[in-house]
């Protein structure tokens, strides 16, 4: 964290028994200095604060007096901790335990002084309960058995006419230092009293806000401000208003407690809608955490965008603070906001602590959320994971309702999951990943953690048809039947792809991610045995070739290709140009191909049009899927070449490669498929589809970019390019040509590349092409079933599942396809194409001008991000 650079010290009056915001009191005096832990954060115990320690200080010690004025010092623990300030000493320790789901207060014995006369409870003599006597030197520090039964907790010890305090636990007592305390009294004054000697420095608080607020208003064309409901915001408010700026805005995020909402409406200030649905998001993405803030964009950002583009550019005025978590400790007086570069974000109490803004707003007499009274420190949604347990604790008493809407949620998402019953019981939902202190709580108590820190599944807690999906309005029963073959190990896949915890990806048609095996194989060529290949005998290029020459051997192996020639070229495009190019063309020669194609199976063959080859159509049925029929009859004596995809990657749809090879070879035609989008996504058996060049690209594979695969049966086309590598021998006269893939690799290819394209394929053949395509088929399904419901969305694929692989296009009638790409991206960090994939043909014949918006699915995406996708295209529907 970076520390603020002030205030991490406290000043309090002694004479007036006050807190200070600044070094002097109005009595003249000058405070002591207080040394606070961090965050530095310092807030008035409320009132159900208050009460709270009250009442375990008076269970612990009896009718012990407790001061008006305490202050709380945030400090670092499993959850709430607090350490409790009380006439300018430290009086304890309040904390909150998630486990045991109770609150403790540890006294501290500089207050001893205060208590001692009153205290009649809980008081021991270390003389009479343990065997002290029989121990010889120091005893502060030290932990003593005791010789008779005592409730665990914070107790007062005196010894030889010393007092001290100490902790019971099981049996033993630890006793901290020692020492003779002398009764002590002093003034009990309310927080009226302590405004009062804070006026002058509350007074310069707020002239140097309103100033700063002032000095930038016209820094854009309007100015308003952010208001949350929270003590910052109605400090800021009244700030803002004070300066001159009357307009006020607050999102509604649809999770909000309603005294919040009635007291926004009381201030005048203007609610803002267009909050996503979050229970039908919630049922299908899961909670939200800490490190997993998506319900932010969701319910919140969305509706901030929208309102900012109809404002236009503004100054919004906020209430942000240094102490109020680790990313705001370096907040600088204005800021422009990331996420939208017309708002211009002025922080005027950014130095201030709670207890400022608590002051400053009682002195203004300035009504206040009713919540903070009640015990709840964050204002904001009911549910937020950023709230503490020992808060949400506090909600199930006042909003009963609220918590158990929750609560049921919660316990349905973690029998669905087979997580233990302490994710609910804990607030362990609270976090995706745990952090460390989570996790020596779980295994203190037991609870299995995986190495990604998140939680070990147990097992279903309950029948899932005892479990009903509200979001779907279906049983759990149905849900886990559409649930992908747990053949995969998405946990450990998904460590390979780092990325995919930022982002749901599913752009998979253009280009995979790649898994760190591949990642690590590029760096270890470049630092270990960087060498060019086949043109040298020591002992980095002999490496170099022979696991350049093995990648092409493994990639040989996985397409199932028993002979001819695997040439490794940047990509499917160059591998199809390098036929176009390199065949014995004939003028009058035909290439049939059909209104699938991607522009890479259609441009090269146009070009062969200046040496007489022409270019036939084949089209597709109304229902998305390859008509055999019109095939056959467009096919001639004439046609010399077929070249077709293999899946296409706008529809999806399979072609029949088989039933095409039959016929092309019937006619004496020889076979190119594209098999860009269903290497990486099925089986895939060179031998048994009979065709006679395939084309794919090693990038859609998990593969490194500027890698790709031309396959020949026969090597009966001539190479592209000439050059080093090549050749057998060069005369004066002519050269002679090596045989095998070499022929067609003239000078140095991307050799690094070529070999991670070969760990790609040991990837792809450890988790097996069967599990990958069942567990894509059954996601793909689920993402056509959720979007053939939604209103004014067409969906263009074919019906059955096995004729498809992973590429679902659609439109959303009345919005562009890059507004719906865009909105994915901004509401849910979904990453989607749109447009027309490079296949405008096949848009020309769907009648599509605009193209389609086109998800495509991959091996390590998960039923939860499909969900999530299912419930944002919901939004963006309704």
């Amino acid at each position: 964290m970076l520390e603020p650079p002030v205030k991490k010290v406290l000043y309090w009056c002694d004479e007036c028994n006050v807190p200070l915001v600044a070094k002097s009191c109005a009595c003249g005096r000058e405070g002591k200095r207080i040394e606070l832990l961090q965050p530095y954060e310092l807030r008035p115990a409320l009132s159900a604060d208050h009460a709270l320690i009250r009442r375990l200080v008076q269970e612990q010690f009896g009718d012990v007096p407790v001061a008006k004025v305490l202050l709380l010092n945030k400090t670092g623990g499993v959850d709430r901790a607090d350490l409790v300030l009380m006439h300018g000493e430290r009086f304890g320790w309040l904390t909150f335990d998630p486990v045991k789901r109770s609150f403790a207060f540890d006294l501290a014995p500089e207050v001893l002084p205060f208590i001692i006369r009153y205290a009649t409870r809980g008081v021991l003599d270390l003389e009479a309960i343990t065997d002290i006597r029989k121990g010889q030197g120091r005893v502060g520090g030290k932990r003593l058995v005791l010789t008779r039964p005592v409730p665990n907790g914070s107790v007062i010890v005196k010894y030889k006419g010393k007092y001290g305090t100490g902790v019971v636990n099981d049996g033993s007592i630890k006793v901290k230092e020692l020492a003779a305390v002398e009764p002590r009294t002093r003034p009990d004054p309310d927080w009226d009293v302590v405004i009062e000697k804070n006026r002058y420095h509350l007074k310069n608080l707020e002239r140097n806000a309103v100033r700063a607020i002032k000095h930038h208003i016209t820094d854009r064309p309007t100015a308003n401000i952010s208001f949350s409901g929270g003590k910052d915001s109605t400090a800021v408010l009244h700030l803002a208003r004070k300066a001159g700026v009357t307009k006020a805005f607050f999102i509604d995020t649809g999770l909000e407690f309603p005294e919040t909402i009635a007291f926004v409406k009381s201030q005048g200030v203007e609610i803002v809608g267009g909050a996503g649905d979050f229970w039908q998001a919630v049922e299908k993405a899961g909670p939200p955490g800490k490190d997993n803030r998506w319900c932010c964009k969701f319910q919140k950002l969305r509706p901030l965008k929208l309102y900012l583009a109809k404002v236009g550019p503004c100054v919004t005025i906020q209430g942000n603070r240094w102490y109020e978590s680790w990313n705001r400790a370096s907040l600088e007086e204005t800021s422009q906001n990331p996420d939208n570069p017309l708002q211009l974000n002025v922080s005027p109490i950014r130095n201030w602590r709670a207890l400022e803004v608590f002051l400053y707003l009682w002195w203004q007499k300035a009504e206040m959320n009713p919540l903070y009274e009640q015990g709840i420190e964050r204002i904001g949604c009911f549910l937020c994971p950023a709230m503490l347990e020992s808060e949400y604790e506090q909600i199930r008493v006042t909003h009963p309702e609220y918590a158990k809407r929750w609560d049921d949620f919660v316990e349905r998402w973690a029998a669905k999951k087979g997580l233990p019953e302490e994710y609910c019981q804990w607030g362990l939902w609270r976090w995706r990943a745990l952090p460390k202190k989570m996790r020596e709580l779980c295994r203190e108590k037991g609870i299995a953690v995986n190495e990604d820190f998140t939680l070990k599944q147990t097992g279903p807690k309950k029948r899932a048809d005892e479990m009903v999906d509200i979001g779907r309005e279906r049983t759990m029963k149905t849900a886990m039947q559409e649930k992908p073959t747990e053949d995969l190990d998405l946990t450990g896949i998904r460590k390979d792809f780092p990325l995919v915890s930022e982002v749901v990806y599913f752009d998979n048609a253009a280009t995979s991610l790649s898994p760190e095996p591949v990642i690590q194989s590029l760096v270890e060529f470049e630092r270990n045995y960087r060498a060019n290949v086949g043109r040298g005998i020591h002992r980095l290029t002999q490496i170099a070739s022979q696991r350049y020459w093995h990648a092409h051997e493994k990639v040989a192996e996985f397409i199932g290709a028993k002979g001819g020639v695997t040439v490794f070229t940047k990509s499917s495009t160059e591998s199809i140009n390098m036929m176009a190019q390199g065949f014995a063309w004939k003028s009058g020669d035909r290439v049939l191909t059909t209104v699938l194609e991607h522009h890479a199976n259609l441009l090269p063959w146009y070009r062969l049009k200046d040496r007489g080859v022409a270019v036939d159509f084949a089209d597709i049925r109304d229902d998305y899927t390859f008509d055999l029929a019109a095939f056959e009859a467009a096919i001639t004596d004439r046609t010399r070449l077929v070249a077709i995809t293999h899946t296409s990657n706008v529809l999806g749809v399979i072609t029949p490669v088989q039933e095409v090879a039959k016929i092309c070879h019937d006619h004496g035609a020889l076979l190119l498929v594209d098999m860009a989008q269903s290497v990486p996504h099925m089986p895939v058996d060179i031998m048994a589809l009979g065709c006679d060049f395939a084309a794919f690209s090693g990038h859609k594979m998990l593969g490194p970019t500027g890698t790709g695969v031309l396959w020949m049966k026969e090597p009966v086309i001539e190479p592209l390019l000439l050059g080093g590598g090549i050749v057998e021998s060069v005369t004066r006269s002519g050269y002679t040509l090596v045989e095998g893939y070499q022929r067609y690799e003239a000078g140095t290819g991307n050799i690094a590349g070529g070999i991670g394209l070969g760990v790609a394929v040991d990837y792809l053949i450890r988790l097996g092409m069967e599990r990958v395509r069942r567990h894509e088929q059954a996601l793909t399904t689920r993402v056509i079933d959720g979007l053939k419901k939604m209103p004014r969305t067409t969906v263009y694929v074919p019906d059955s599942p096995d004729r498809r692989v992973g590429v679902i296009s659609f439109t959303v009638e009345g919005l562009h396809p890059h507004e719906v790409a865009q909105r994915l991206d901004e509401m849910a960090d979904i990453m989607v194409r749109s447009g027309h994939h490079c296949c405008m043909p096949l848009m020309d014949r769907l009648g599509l001008p605009n193209g389609t918006v086109r998800a495509s699915l991959g091996l390590y995406n998960t039923i939860d991000e499909v969900d999530l996708f299912l419930a944002t295209m919901e939004e963006i529907t309704r």
